[in-house]
């Protein structure tokens, strides 16, 4: 700012407080007249002593061509903010300006430099909605590289902190952040419940930037859940608010989605109309990782189609392309699809190559992960099944050379498979047991009881009471159901050859488990809090039998707690075991009732009471503790809640 400048004046100042606050969901013409005259102002006055309102404009008109696609223009802005945040010592704008800064490296796909330099900013940072943001762009950054785990962990944090400061707004990005998490992992009904709630909540605050990426997620949700209807409202929804707010490279994201929609329902030359606008979009941007995704999604048309030459052609660009990022499930998609298509040429040798590319970007990003179930069990999942396609490949290639071999772990697989089936009929007893004496009686009262009601033996007067009480019992055969089936699970874990007790961190499982149980709490007003005494709490457990524990206490807790109570889960280090408890504040349970737990009987059920389910949960958990050398300590009393407490050993015997 040149000292011969005019003077910035409290007109213009209070001019540029109202253009911060509305340009990022000001309509498109209407933003560009607000950039012109902010850039004009930023230019050609002497800010003076009004130095922080200089660092708000240069950073809301960076952030604008940020959320837009204008990387360079964003980048320009946010290092002229570094610049002039140094020059003045100004501590706080340089650290905004150096987290905007790797919000463009994200955008360019350089998700590890991104989330490196974040982590760096995030201790110096005490400022409540810059942190909250900080944790959402590290939790989507990880996602972006395929870290599932570590991208919930972040983006529960930034919930978490939005809810304990009442910032309802800043819970949109962390709730699309946690969506995205579980639609990678295939958990489309889950994604989308948490999408649903932060669209609510951008059209509360009229958000419009979130509003059209979570309706893009939503549209893609119902995709999967195999709603075309609703997925391609959803799309065209996103896309018309685009075309209204956005730049033209922007309207690629929609349009993309809505050609992925059309080849999912079997409509390829839709789909490739609507993949030709939308890659013409992205070639006006910088975003590779989506670029090139769309790109695989022309080749993906063409294998459908049998043109493997044609295919093979755009995933060779797709993969230049995304190479210029660090978007590894996008590399890993392509260079499977070109494994495919080299399969199908014939060509195995180069089908194999790419095979085992895509098992070392699995195995590095093994060594990058902490030692969590969640993320390492998924990536040794996804690493055995590349490793047998490569093998089938390689097969191949060396004329069925090991033939044999393949023949002999087929017959073992098959005797282990015949060993489980000769163990299904204890499971099928104890189903049919249960269903006859729980389940099939009810439902026959039901036909009776409506049948009489619809042949006027009862009269109209007491259809009231009548269908009360069909609805009571209605609810605890749901109940029933819902028991039954963590029974089933329990009961088929019985059938393994041994519990697989493995040394891990107890916190990602748990934290995945509450994102469950957090939304059912939301609707019934119940608080439901999580305090871990540490990041990292590592202990010996089964992770079936642990999920099957820890969601049966929940179930419980949440089921007997009244609404405006509380469900609480601690987790702390007691000497060689970790102590884990679940409290609540519901109605506890009196001493003849924890007794029949303790000595491994299922308490005795109350026919006059249908919220009390067919009493498996409790002992369902303690089995399953027993075999993982834990145990069940239960203290409660009535109407004083319950306290459930499990000791699990860091070390093995």
């Amino acid at each position: 700012m040149m000292n011969n400048m005019k003077a910035v004046s409290d007109t213009e100042i209070e001019l540029l407080g109202k253009l911060q606050n509305t340009l990022i969901d000001m309509a498109h013409e209407d933003a560009i007249n607000a950039l012109s005259q902010m850039e004009y102002l930023v230019t050609n006055r002497n800010f003076g002593k009004q130095k922080q309102v200089y660092a708000n404009t240069v950073s809301k008109i960076g952030e604008y061509y940020g959320r837009h696609g204008q990387i360079d223009q964003a980048t320009e802005q946010f290092s002229q903010m570094l610049d002039f945040a140094r020059k003045n010592r100004l501590k706080k704008v340089e650290i905004t300006a150096l987290s905007n800064l790797a919000l463009c490296k994200a955008q360019l796909g350089k998700f590890l430099d991104a989330i490196e330099s974040w982590k760096l900013i995030l201790p110096k940072n005490r400022d409540v909605e810059r942190r909250i943001n900080i944790l959402s762009n590290i939790s989507a950054g990880y996602g972006y590289v395929g870290e599932g785990s570590l991208s919930l962990k972040y983006a529960f944090d930034a919930l978490n902190t939005a809810e304990i400061n009442k910032l309802e707004e800043l819970k949109i990005s962390p709730l699309i952040n946690i969506g995205t998490a579980y639609e990678r992992d295939k958990m489309h009904q889950k994604a989308l419940d948490y999408w649903l709630i932060a669209l609510d909540l951008a059209k509360r605050f009229n958000a419009t930037q979130s509003l059209y990426n979570v309706l893009n997620n939503i549209a893609l949700a119902y995709n999967a859940l195999e709603n075309k209807e609703l997925a391609l409202k959803y799309a065209f929804e996103s896309l018309e608010l685009r075309e209204k707010c956005a730049f033209m490279e922007e309207l690629a994201a929609p349009l993309n989605n809505i050609g992925f929609i059309y080849e999912t329902h079997g409509d390829p030359d839709s789909a490739l109309e609507y993949y030709e606008k939308a890659l013409e979009k992205y070639r006006l941007g910088n975003e590779y990782s989506s670029m090139a995704n769309c790109i695989a999604n022309f080749a993906s048309i063409h294998i459908k189609k049998g043109d493997y030459h044609k295919a093979r052609g755009y995933l060779e660009e797709a993969l230049e392309t995304v190479r210029r990022t660090d978007a590894q499930n996008v590399a890993v998609r392509v260079m499977n699809m070109l494994a495919e298509v080299y399969a199908k040429l014939g060509d195995y040798v180069k089908a194999y190559e790419y095979m085992r590319q895509t098992m070392n970007i699995e195995n590095e990003l093994n060594a990058n992960r902490k030692e969590n179930s969640i993320s390492v069990n998924e990536a040794n999942y996804y690493k055995r099944k590349i490793e047998l396609q490569a093998e089938v490949y390689r097969k191949k290639n060396k004329e069925l050379k090991h033939k044999n071999k393949l023949i002999r772990e087929t017959g073992v697989e098959l005797q282990k498979r015949n060993a489980v089936l000769n163990h299904t009929v204890e499971m099928l007893n104890w189903l049919v047991s249960v269903i006859s004496h729980d389940v099939r009686a009810p439902l026959g009262n039901f036909t009776r009881m409506l049948g009489m009601m619809l042949d006027g033996s009862i009269a109209k007067e007491e259809h009231e009471e009548i269908l009360q009480s069909l609805k009571n019992s209605g609810e605890h055969v749901y109940k029933l159901v819902d028991e039954m089936l963590d029974g089933i699970r329990l009961q088929r874990r019985k059938l393994d050859f041994y519990v697989d007790l493995v040394r891990q961190d107890l916190v990602p499982i748990l934290m995945s488990i509450f994102s469950i149980y957090l939304p059912i709490a939301i609707r019934k007003r119940i608080d439901l809090t999580y305090n871990f005494s540490e990041e990292v709490i590592e202990a010996l457990v089964d992770t079936d039998l642990f999920k099957i524990v820890i969601r049966n206490l929940l179930n419980n807790a949440l089921k007997f707690t009244d609404e405006q109570g509380s469900v609480d889960i601690s987790v702390s280090h007691e000497g060689d075991y970790v102590r884990l408890c679940v409290s609540d504040t519901g109605k506890g349970m009196d001493s003849k009732t924890i007794k029949a737990i303790n000595d491994g009987l299922v308490p005795e059920i109350n026919k006059d009471r249908v919220d009390d389910g067919i009493g498996l949960g409790l002992s369902l958990c303690r089995n399953a503790l027993l075999r993982m050398n834990s145990s069940l300590e239960i203290e409660s009393s009535p109407g004083k809640g319950s306290k459930i407490s499990m000791n699990f050993p860091i070390k093995g015997h």
